[in-house]
């Protein structure tokens, strides 16, 4: 006998704060405001925020929790919800215990590898945000997303 797996999509609720419903889920400072109480957790997470075109949340999957120093996670377990849910684009973020959220190289390589598989997949690559003790880094904001996407293009 043989068995064929079904895949079911189940959404859990979670409670917010109302001060932060509405406005642009798409700027850095709404995900800062959505997710800081990430900042106080000890190993970094990696979480993937997918919107619809109007940019609000649809929903959002806790992709891959690491160590103190470190996260794996691949390119393709990052949408697999995106895909999932229909979505227009996404957000990603993680957290740096360390509370300083200056990109590693490592985050610049992967968050490179991220905008080629979204362009790919015609996904809109909003943002990557990395959050720190009371701060946060956003490669939108910062340009340096830009510049990524201009890469890929070439």
């Amino acid at each position: 006998m043989a068995y064929l797996r079904e895949v079911e999509l189940k959404y859990r609720i979670s409670e917010i704060d109302s001060d932060v419903i509405g406005g642009d889920a798409g700027s850095s400072a709404r995900v800062y405001q959505l997710f800081r109480d990430l900042q106080n957790d000890s190993k970094e997470k990696f979480i993937t925020i997918n919107l619809d075109s109007r940019d609000r949340i649809l929903c959002f999957e806790v992709v891959a929790i690491g160590s103190l120093e470190a996260i794996h996670a691949r390119p393709m377990e990052v949408f697999r919800t995106s895909i999932m849910v229909n979505a227009a684009s996404a957000i990603v973020l993680h957290n740096h215990p360390s509370g300083d959220p200056t990109p590693s190289r490592a985050d610049i390589q992967f968050t490179q590898r991220l905008v080629n598989l979204a362009g790919e997949m015609g996904l809109r690559f909003v943002d990557h945000v990395i959050m720190g003790t009371e701060c946060y880094y956003s490669f939108a904001d910062s340009s340096v997303l830009a510049d990524l996407k201009r890469r890929t293009q070439r």
